[in-house]
């Protein structure tokens, strides 16, 4: 049976027709064009208020929330659903148009949020759904549990990115006038991110919860007359907090008894008891003057943790792949590596295939086959490469300066600063220990090639790399004088334990290749 307004039904048929053919505009890619907006919302208003049976929802409703229906002029079925929009005085400026089954577009304006005019000024908790559907099917869960909250949809639906509707931004002022704000968005991915977004904007100004559905939005649980179903997902909502707020009854009492893993202990007994070994999850920052022995020392420390067990991945930006292997086998049978380069044969084949075996055939060892600069973004995903599928234990990176070159920016402090946040997200998120080199900067009236003192403030760079390192340790040595072979180990930093200063003495061995531990007089 036709259901129409007061009058003659062919008038109002007629008025149907206009409506279908003037007044409803499609978004078209973020721009509404609309064709007599006024006549047409004017026109809309003068369809019948019916219930939606296919969605459960009552003629009452639907009045309350003034939802129009255009019928079918030959049965009377529904053929599309009108939802008005008010601005704050409560006259109706728009309507959103659903052409059942599921297409949307606008006739007029769309002011503010759908039910906004249906709230109570005086409510305390305010429900934000995602949908005009989710809207009146959610008023009908409330009024089911005897529940006379304010509810509202937000106007223009969810997205994966999580921005928030400029239509929604300026009501902001209004939601926050509720003691509480439950968010119940659709539970697909732009529905969580949206929640999560909005939960961030509100959850300075009142307090939020961020309601996780099982099924797919506010109207599938009543089309399927499961109000206890959604009620329940309401019960265990929890008050949003910001991901970095944490509050004390919150924290992990268990973990803050478990001790921190020792670090691999190093074979430099004062470098070791200021810092009780190098562990994964931290950056350990090594830095020199130019020509001191950065790349040797820090190759040490890599064939240390292997020999201890744990598998390390070596990013050189200045030395071919293969010859930083070859380094570590001329170092496994105290060889200088420019030795074996030039005289493969200086190491006996069977000692040659038992350092290949277990340091490289049972990937302790691993590589990353790039010569010079690297955009930082590509670096990053290496790196997560080597910590999330190969398990490595640490990434040696030499150096710092190779990578910034690969920027187009000419802002170094900038650059470094970003490169150290990423490595320190790295570090966080797969508890992979990173040990980088960085060069120092020229200072005038030191003389750093001399074994003059290094300190934080002659790092190159910003100051991103002293702040996000847990560790920084700097090698000094005279290049020029009478003991030019001998090094000293300075801890600048030490994030965990606080001890720094001067650590151990160590010497180049010309016959092996090797950093020895030195112990006698300098």
């Amino acid at each position: 049976m036709l259901i129409c307004p007061e009058g003659k039904a062919g008038d109002w048929i007629k008025e149907q027709k206009t409506i279908g053919r003037e007044g409803a505009h499609v978004v078209d890619r973020g721009k509404e064009r609309s064709y007599n907006e006024s006549q047409s919302v004017q026109l809309i208003q003068r369809l019948p208020i019916r219930d939606m049976s296919q969605r459960r929802i009552s003629e009452s409703t639907m009045r309350r929330f003034e939802v129009r229906t255009e019928c079918d002029e030959v049965d009377g079925s529904s053929k599309a659903v009108y939802y008005p929009y008010h601005d704050h005085d409560g006259t109706v400026v728009g309507y959103k148009k659903r052409l059942l089954p599921k297409e949307f577009s606008v006739v007029g304006k769309i002011k503010g949020l759908f039910g906004m005019k249906q709230c109570k000024n005086n409510a305390k908790l305010l429900v934000l759904v995602e949908g005009e559907a989710d809207c009146l099917a959610g008023w009908e869960i409330l009024q089911s549990k005897g529940k006379d909250y304010n509810i509202c949809s937000i106007p223009n639906g969810a997205n994966d990115s999580g921005q928030l509707d400029q239509t929604l931004l300026k009501e902001m002022e209004w939601i926050t006038k509720h003691e509480k704000v439950l968010v119940i968005l659709d539970s697909d991915a732009p529905g969580k991110a949206t929640a999560k977004a909005l939960a961030e904007a509100l959850c300075s100004q009142t307090k939020v919860a961020v309601v996780n559905l099982l099924k797919k939005d506010t109207a599938k649980y009543w089309e399927d007359d499961d109000a206890g179903g959604w009620w329940s997902c309401i019960l265990n909502a929890k008050q949003y907090h910001p991901e970095e707020i944490v509050e004390g009854k919150d924290i992990d009492l268990q973990a803050l008894r478990t001790p921190k893993k020792p670090g691999v202990v190093l074979p430099y007994p004062a470098l070791q008891k200021m810092t009780w070994g190098l562990r994964r999850g931290e950056i350990t920052l090594v830095t020199a003057a130019s020509g001191i022995g950065k790349s040797t020392f820090v190759k040490e420390l890599a064939y240390h943790i292997c020999k201890d067990g744990h598998t390390v991945a070596n990013i050189a930006l200045e030395t071919q792949m293969e010859d930083v292997a070859r380094s570590y086998v001329a170092m496994d049978n105290n060889v200088p590596a420019h030795r074996l380069i030039f005289n493969p044969t200086c190491i006996e084949q069977e000692a040659y295939d038992k350092s290949v075996e277990w340091m490289f055939r049972s990937n302790k060892m691993h590589f990353f086959r790039h010569w010079g600069s690297i955009n930082p973004e590509a670096l990053k995903a290496k790196m997560l490469y080597f910590a999330r599928a190969l398990g490595v234990d640490f990434i040696v990176l030499d150096h710092v300066s190779m990578v910034i070159a690969g920027t187009e920016s000419d802002n170094e402090r900038k650059d470094i600063d970003k490169l150290f946040e990423a490595m320190t997200q790295i570090c966080t998120e797969t508890g992979v220990g990173i040990i980088p080199i960085i060069h120092l900067k020229r200072v005038q009236g030191k003389k750093l090639n001399h074994g003059d003192e290094v300190e934080l403030t002659d790092l190159r760079g910003s100051s991103g790399a002293e702040q996000m390192s847990f560790n920084v340790w700097a090698l000094e040595r005279n290049q020029q004088g009478e003991n030019k072979d001998l090094v000293k180990i300075r801890v600048l930093k030490n994030r965990s334990l606080g001890f720094t200063g001067l650590a151990d003495h160590l010497v180049y061995d010309h016959d092996t290749g090797r950093l020895e531990l030195f112990e006698g007089d300098y």
